[in-house]
């Protein structure tokens, strides 16, 4: 039975949390706390799960991205139909877990976690239609909500399909460049969105973009 969960990575990869030493938030979990965070209200929270692809494959798709010669627009792609979104109620010790989980974000010999109970204090939906989802029936509060999804990104890559020589007036060979033909290739990738959100009153709609 696993102990110790991690966020974002549990939904990721088990095997990758494997290689890494779990690091906990050094304070006790409130579970009153979190349960009284959930209790139901009468806002609501409706969002968008929504990642963007920067790639050279999109440097010709705008005039800005053509002028600058690099993608600084991206290609947007929509959370897909049935993903999950989950969201957290922000406590002291999910403040802590967050501040751990940017300080361990790169290490390859930690990773911050939650506990098992910590973990199970959290409401979850799916995504529906166009990358929307929505959380009814919320409380006044701050809360932190996040979607991890795949989608299907372009690439650019370059073979070469010859050389050009290169000789003097004379005749002389003086050397030679490759020549090089562009080609898209289509490839998976993984996103991790996330939001902090407050609900600032009782009966407010929240929108918010992942």
């Amino acid at each position: 039975m696993i102990k110790l969960v991690s966020l974002s990575l549990l939904l990721i990869s088990f095997a990758l949390d494997a290689q890494r030493k779990d690091v906990l938030p050094d304070i006790p979990f409130n579970a009153t706390d979190a349960k009284s965070k959930l209790a139901y209200g009468t806002a609501t929270i409706k969002g968008i799960a929504v990642t963007r692809e920067y790639t050279d494959a999109n440097r010709g798709r705008n005039p800005l991205n053509s002028f600058l010669g690099v993608d600084v627009t991206g290609t947007k792609h929509l959370a897909p139909p049935g993903t999950v979104v989950l969201l957290f109620p922000v406590t002291d010790y999910f403040k802590k877990y967050y501040q751990l989980r940017k300080k361990y974000r790169k290490s390859r010999k930690y990773v911050a976690v939650l506990s098992t109970e910590a973990f199970s204090y959290r409401i979850e939906t799916v995504v529906g239609k166009n990358g929307e989802f929505t959380f009814e029936r919320m409380k006044p509060g701050e809360y932190y909500i996040e979607a991890v999804f795949n989608y299907r990104g372009t690439g650019l890559g370059y073979e070469q399909v010859g050389r050009t020589d290169y000789y003097n007036g004379y005749g002389h060979y003086k050397g030679s460049d490759p020549i090089y033909k562009s080609y898209h290739y289509n490839y998976t990738g993984s996103a991790v969105e996330s939001a902090f959100v407050t609900i600032s009153k009782d009966g407010e709609i929240k929108n918010v973009k992942l």
